[in-house]
């Protein structure tokens, strides 16, 4: 599974987790500003593989996805209950929007207050948390190591011992 990404969700109101932009048709469409080009259009698998210990991960935020193109199984694989076993284009935005949403929560239980939450930024969906109300304290800090890299992409045989 690959996702296309482009930006047009500013009007958009975030889901009520902040993991998500629902799909309420506020989106900007393509052509709208901002002005964007063909060649900034990214295409990202969905599992990525990491540089280091050479697992595999299943991470996407569903704000980016515009579209997904789904791989057919590869030969042998079985087909009782996937979804596109012969693989899918879809392009309706809300169903993208909604099966990555769906395939990624709950990854962590709803805590109680006082809760301490340590994670893998580039590896756990997630959002900003902070202080909604004037008498709340913001105590969220955050260790990020971001990079300009893009996610390495899994081979057929990471694939195959996967499945």
């Amino acid at each position: 599974m690959r996702l296309i990404h482009t930006c047009g969700c500013s009007p958009s109101a975030a889901h009520s987790t902040g993991l998500a932009i629902e799909s309420e048709g506020k989106e900007l469409l393509l052509g709208e500003p901002p002005p964007w080009t063909e060649d900034k259009i990214k295409v990202f698998p969905v599992t990525w593989k990491s540089p280091v210990t050479g697992a595999l991960h299943f991470q996407v935020h569903p704000c980016a996805a515009q579209e997904l193109l789904i791989d057919p199984l590869f030969e042998g694989a079985l087909r009782e209950g996937a979804l596109y076993p012969d693989g899918a284009h879809i392009t309706d935005l809300k169903e993208v929007r909604d099966l990555l949403y769906k395939m990624q929560r709950p990854a962590m239980a709803v805590g109680k207050e006082k809760d301490l939450a340590l994670f893998h930024n580039r590896g756990v969906l997630h959002t900003v948390v902070g202080a909604s109300k004037p008498d709340q304290v913001r105590a969220f800090h955050q260790c990020n190591l971001a990079a300009s890299d893009e996610p390495v992409r899994p081979t057929p045989e990471d694939v195959r011992q996967c499945a």
